[in-house]
């Protein structure tokens, strides 16, 4: 039993099968998804992830992080030693302590800090800013409340949003069943400080879906 804890942590398990075909399609997906805000994209990640991260958020890990950027991880990812050592092996990416100056935060809705808090770039250089990897799946019900948010946990009435912006004809509908209490808001605070401000990737086990700071949301 140790010795396959040991083996584990000094090999972690592969990434891509074909690494250059595998993260063009993957990158193809986010591309996809940023250009088309609120669509549902199919992505295809690892046959053997950690199981914390899924195929998912392992796509996207892959095909963003490099060792030129910095990452935060929330919640259970934080304390997940096997998905540490699988996106330090990978990806090479610095690890940060804290959310707000990192290139990219993974977490879940439950962990998301505020948007506000994070890397919002500069009127000069907005591509400074943080893209927030907000993992959605299983986001249809109440999500537990062990880990303290700084918004509040999810409801099981999902928010449905009105939605509009570049790459949206006309307008859109978007049910959110990942966001949390105050969401809004604070979506709304992040679009009104234009061309700062986050993009959020919405990545579920085998989709993804953008939410670029140019798309406004109204509840519905």
């Amino acid at each position: 039993m140790t010795s396959a804890r040991v083996t584990t942590a000094a090999f972690p398990a592969p990434g891509f099968a074909d690494p250059a075909r595998d993260a063009q399609r993957a990158f193809r997906a986010v591309l996809n998804a940023t250009a088309n805000p609120t669509t549902v994209f199919p992505l295809a990640g690892p046959d053997e992830p950690p199981a914390a991260l899924g195929r998912g958020l392992a796509a996207v890990a892959l095909t963003l992080l490099d060792e030129d950027c910095s990452v935060w991880l929330g919640g259970t990812l934080a304390d997940d030693t096997e998905v540490t050592a699988w996106l330090a092996f990978h990806t090479g990416a610095r690890r940060l302590d804290a959310p707000g100056t990192a290139d990219f935060v993974i977490t879940g809705p439950d962990a998301l800090p505020p948007l506000s808090s994070l890397a919002l770039g500069t009127d000069e250089a907005p591509h400074q800013s943080a893209s927030v990897v907000l993992d959605t799946r299983g986001r249809t019900g109440p999500v537990s409340r062990s880990t303290a948010p700084r918004f509040n946990a999810p409801r099981f009435n999902a928010p449905r949003f009105n939605a509009r912006g570049p790459g949206i004809d006309g307008t859109a509908t978007l049910t959110a069943p990942w966001a949390p209490a105050g969401f809004a808001d604070a979506w709304l605070a992040n679009t009104q400080i234009f061309p700062r401000g986050v993009d959020l990737l919405l990545v579920d086990a085998d989709s993804i879906t953008a939410l670029p700071r140019t798309t406004h949301l109204t509840a519905s």
